[in-house]
């Protein structure tokens, strides 16, 4: 079994993976907020998720993936300030919270469809795991570590960074406040600005808020009706699907200073084990300006908007795939049409391969530099030029035998070069039809109209449709009765 190194941003250093029970991976990616369309910016966390999946299914391990869709208790900010994001949205759009959810994350799990993004093992609804969320919160209050106040229950994180650094490092989890390398008074910069007057501290956070009669979707607790605060929610789907210590998280660098510090807060608290024993986060995709691409910025591209331009999706899962995950990536039509044109040149591959062939020797170094490169904290543009540099060498040698190869690399580019060799092979027309197709448009350059007409007859008779175009050219299909 091949190596994994990755980045940490526990311990900020490159270390190699090692999961509790191997060959299987314990993984939780942080999934959509959904009120709205996933723009591109967050996509490339979800394609980084994807491919990080993939590397490790690469080397050999069994990778069980969980992902939240989160539709309650998202605010407006991060923190515990501002509306609740689907609610607020639902009502600009004249629609119930459950409705608003049910069409966005549709939407979602199409647009990881076309982007070839392998589905979770499982995809959790916070909606669907309130008991998850009420059993979790019991047990934090239970240890000391949250109280009830009349706005909701609190997160005390003054007492968690005051006697839970005792605890954490005991069970080998290290000091509170980690992940982030920020002081308390550094945290929670929206709460300090607006916070229910109620918290012990301005830093507290909310893992179930009260008295709230406006929010439509609420539940029945020990505490009052109410509902979950976003940061709870994917602790009590991670733990319950994953087990109180899950091997690997992940999702984008904005999750580091509020969220994930967040999560590791209360999880460890109510268990007083590691939560997470790698955390892994991908950079912003930016504008051409340097900004981040986000919602708050304004209109925000959507994959959709790259169909309409004539682009395919399997080029933007490409544009990532060939930067680094660590570092910003600048949006530009000019560099999704070059990794376009990098698809193509593979796809175009799958017209002269040969699949029936064992791969022929040399094809085993590019096989290696792709794995050498993966496994070196992800440097996807190094194997991506592997995987490029195979096809060159492959024609140059005018020795195509590196089909198996090619669909090994292919497990992780996600750039279904298989179902484009099905394709190709599917539209490919019997030798004979072939040669009387040749025939005709010899016929028709020749200007023998006649003979051309006695061959579409003949190919009408064999069962193939025949339509000529304005411009000169000319399709060849089956019919299907």
């Amino acid at each position: 079994m091949r190596t994994l190194s990755i980045f940490n941003s526990l311990t900020r250093t490159v270390e190699k993976f090692e999961p509790l029970n191997p060959p299987l991976v314990t993984y939780y990616s942080c999934g959509p907020t959904v009120y709205s369309r996933q723009h591109l910016g967050n996509m490339r966390s979800y394609l980084f998720a994807d491919t990080l999946k993939r590397a490790l299914e690469f080397d050999g391990f069994t990778v069980r993936h969980v992902m939240n869709i989160t539709d309650v208790g998202h605010m407006t900010s991060d923190a515990d300030a501002g509306e609740d994001k689907v609610e607020m949205a639902a009502h600009a759009e004249g629609r119930s919270p459950q409705e608003l959810a049910a069409r966005y994350t549709q939407a979602f799990l199409g647009d990881l469809e076309q982007l070839n993004v392998e589905p979770a093992e499982v995809y959790c609804r916070a909606t669907d795991h309130i008991t998850d969320m009420i059993g979790l919160i019991g047990r934090i209050i239970e240890r000391g570590y949250a109280y009830v106040a009349p706005s909701g229950v609190y997160f005390d994180v003054v007492r968690y960074r005051a006697c839970g650094r005792s605890v954490a490092e005991a069970k080998g989890s290290g000091r509170p406040g980690r992940l982030s390398r920020q002081r308390l008074e550094e945290q929670h910069s929206a709460q300090r600005l607006e916070h229910a007057p109620d918290k012990r501290s301005p830093h507290d956070f909310a893992l179930w808020v009260l008295n709230q009669p406006r929010h439509l979707m609420q539940w029945d607790s020990p505490w009052g009706r109410g509902y979950p605060g976003w940061h709870v929610e994917c602790s009590a789907m991670a733990m319950k699907y994953l087990g109180e210590t899950i091997d690997l998280h992940s999702g984008g660098i904005d999750h580091i200073p509020i969220h994930h510090e967040n999560e590791i807060a209360q999880s460890e608290s109510a268990t007083g084990k590691p939560f997470a024993r790698y955390f892994v986060h991908n950079a912003f995709l930016v504008g051409s300006e340097g900004a981040k691409i986000s919602k708050s910025a304004g209109r925000f591209p959507v994959l959709d908007d790259l169909v309409a331009a004539g682009i395919n999706p399997l080029a933007f899962r490409l544009f990532c795939f060939a930067a680094k995950y660590r570092s910003e990536l600048g949006f530009s039509l000019d560099a999704l049409k070059a990794a376009e044109r990098n698809l193509y040149y593979l796809w175009g591959f799958t017209k002269v391969a040969r699949p029936e062939q064992p791969d022929a020797p040399f094809a085993r170094d590019y096989y290696e530099r792709f794995a050498e490169a993966l496994n070196d904290d992800l440097n996807t543009p190094r194997a991506l030029a592997a995987a490029l540099e195979l096809v060159a060498e492959a024609y140059r040698r005018s020795d195509l035998r590196v089909w198996q190869t090619l669909t090994a690399l292919d497990r992780v580019m996600g750039l279904r070069l298989e179902a484009q060799l099905n394709y190709v092979r599917a539209s490919r027309l019997p030798d004979d039809i072939q040669a009387l197709v040749d025939r005709r448009t010899r016929a028709r350059a020749e200007r023998n109209f006649e003979l051309a007409d006695q061959l579409r007859q003949e190919l009408v008779a064999r069962g193939y449709e025949v339509r000529d175009r304005r411009d000169g050219s000319s399709s060849y299909a089956p019919r299907w009765s």
